[in-house]
């Protein structure tokens, strides 16, 4: 099974002792993990980490499927980094080394059961007719807040603002921050959803939706809109759900 090649680092993954990253990208329940957080729990440095994932990639021990070279800024520079699979990792695994490969090995490897044991019920839900009900749903009112999304952005910029693009992602992680918990880091959050999860947020999109509107049809300020809408969402009182909780 091949990495999705977009992702998107949300939450951590709270264990014991330290934070543990891993990622999953929810098209295709891809769990994986960050050479920078191997490097970190196996106490090596990432130059390292990143020279024996080369070589073991140059021999053909871990094949192409297993693994994502990605690049990622620190202080105005690019750096190199791998996402590696469940078993990119295990190859790995033996000739990464450390001063704390032993605990590092085994704090990975549970959490990857983890939250295979997770996603695993998750799947058994989703087979279920009120999860493709709620799905259709849920479609629907994330397009129609899309839609209303973009349009706003355009009003934002008819009114002088010079950052109006970052509205899109900013209304759509403040849409689902007053609903979920994420965790770990997750790229397409709704592939993750429950059925009940996915009809709060069809309700919430629908809602942030006619915020938007309200605010545009009475010629608001698109500041002012936008603090209507996280004064909204802030109001709407409804227990947070957490995303493959232990």
């Amino acid at each position: 099974m091949s990495i999705t090649a977009s992702t998107k680092r949300i939450a951590n993954v709270h264990s014991s002792k330290t934070s543990l990253s891993l990622i999953i990208h929810g098209g295709n329940n891809q769990i994986c993990v960050d050479s920078r957080d191997i490097a970190k729990e196996f106490g090596r440095e990432h130059k390292s980490v990143l020279r024996t994932i080369d070589d073991l990639i140059a021999d053909g021990t871990i094949s192409r499927h297993e693994f994502v070279p990605r690049n990622y800024k620190k202080r105005g520079k690019e750096y190199r980094h791998f996402e590696l699979n469940k078993a990119g990792f295990l190859k790995a695994m033996p000739f990464i080394g450390g001063r704390k490969s032993r605990e590092g090995q085994r704090r990975f490897v549970d959490e990857f059961l983890r939250i295979e044991a997770a996603l695993a019920r998750q799947s058994k839900e989703q087979a279920s007719l009120a999860y493709q009900v709620a799905r259709s749903s849920g479609k629907d009112s994330r397009g129609i807040l899309t839609d209303e999304i973009t349009k706003f952005v355009a009003y934002a910029k008819a009114q002088g603002s010079s950052n109006a693009d970052r509205y899109f992602s900013n209304i759509t992680k403040t849409v689902q921050k007053s609903l979920l918990v994420i965790e770990p880091h997750v790229t397409e959050v709704r592939e993750l959803l429950t059925a009940i999860q996915l009809a709060k947020l069809s309700l919430i999109e629908l809602m942030t939706t006619q915020v938007l509107t309200e605010g545009m049809t009475t010629k608001l300020p698109y500041k002012e809109i936008y603090q209507s809408m996280k004064k909204a969402l802030d109001g709407f009182v409804i227990e947070k759900t957490q995303i493959l909780g232990g």
